[in-house]
């Protein structure tokens, strides 16, 4: 069989969130929570958890990431991406990347981890509008992090230490420190972010 045959067909889309709220209601059964539940663990509130599941609410990031840490899970719950268990290898086309936006970071996300087993690592290229932001409030979530700025400039803050990365450069610490990033320039920026353990977005 040749390689090509078995890539992912399903063309990428600017909107991947169908059928969100299906899964995280199933991952939610799955770990015996009850929506009130996963409310205390992932610090959401019940009424945005219960407008997720019902398709009312695409989550922003920092939700997202608390739901999944929650869950024991990766953000790879966000979208219906096609895994298998036994896949050797996964080749995803430039075309065949589903994107995901998130408006209150303007922050646009494409996944490149369509078609292979669930595991250690995922990775996402971010565009990053200018002087957009992952939030006022910091993030943590298990495993190491990655950023390598494809163009543009980034700014990182980790536990309180700053970095300024420029083209070329990258960024690998461990992702249960509090940390936060902003595109303090004019122009947009493009990193491609690798996630390792449980928790990636």
């Amino acid at each position: 069989m040749a390689k090509d045959a078995r890539e992912s067909r399903k063309p990428a889309s600017a909107e991947t969130f169908d059928g969100l709220g299906v899964r995280l209601r199933q991952l939610r059964k799955d770990k015996g929570l009850s929506i009130a539940e996963l409310a205390a663990a992932a610090d959401v509130p019940a009424s945005t958890i219960s407008k997720i599941e019902n398709g009312l609410l695409k989550p922003s990031l920092v939700n997202a990431i608390n739901l999944a840490t929650a869950l024991d899970t990766n953000l790879g719950f966000l979208v219906d991406r096609t895994r298998t268990q036994s896949a050797h290898y996964a080749i995803v086309r430039r075309s065949q990347r589903s994107r995901r936006d998130f408006p209150e970071m303007s922050l646009v996300l494409e996944d490149l981890n369509i078609g292979f087993v669930p595991g250690l690592l995922e990775a996402r290229i971010g565009t990053i509008s200018p002087r957009a932001h992952s939030g006022a409030e910091y993030m943590t979530h298990p495993g190491e992090e990655l950023a390598h700025v494809l163009s543009g400039r980034i700014f990182y803050d980790v536990d309180g230490e700053e970095f300024r990365l420029e083209q070329g450069d990258s960024l690998h610490f461990k992702s249960d420190l509090p940390h936060r990033w902003v595109n303090d320039s004019d122009e947009p920026a493009e990193v491609l972010w690798v996630f390792s353990d449980r928790l990636s977005f």
